[in-house]
């Protein structure tokens, strides 16, 4: 984890929160339209509950990070790829990530 830039993502029930460091990838939007960033795994960190953190296999080849408590998934981590896809745009490095064409997306 870098002293750079960093963002924080907390689960509905505040048991599990994320950090992530630096700048994402690229900024996109998923099958629904909602707003996506994809950040590098290793930019990626536990900061509270990792004993509340349900990491299990998802449809899509990765692995879905969900709170035990409340059930809200916090992202989809694709091991082989080396990165995350986390809901949100975050507006402060909006200018930093390239936008991700729908096809590029697809593959992803």
């Amino acid at each position: 984890m870098s002293n750079g830039p960093y963002g924080k993502i907390t689960c509905d029930c505040g048991a599990v929160s994320l950090l992530v460091s630096g700048s994402p990838l690229a900024l996109g939007q998923d099958t629904k339209g909602a707003r996506v960033a994809f950040w590098p795994l290793d930019a990626v960190q536990i900061g509270q509950g990792a004993d509340e953190l349900d990491v299990s296999p998802d449809d899509r080849g990765g692995d879905t990070w969900a709170c035990r408590r409340c059930d809200e998934c916090l992202l989809h981590a694709h091991d082989e790829a080396d990165f995350a896809v986390m809901a949100g745009h975050p507006e402060d490095t909006a200018d930093l990530a390239p936008e991700l064409s729908s096809s590029r997306q697809r593959r992803l």
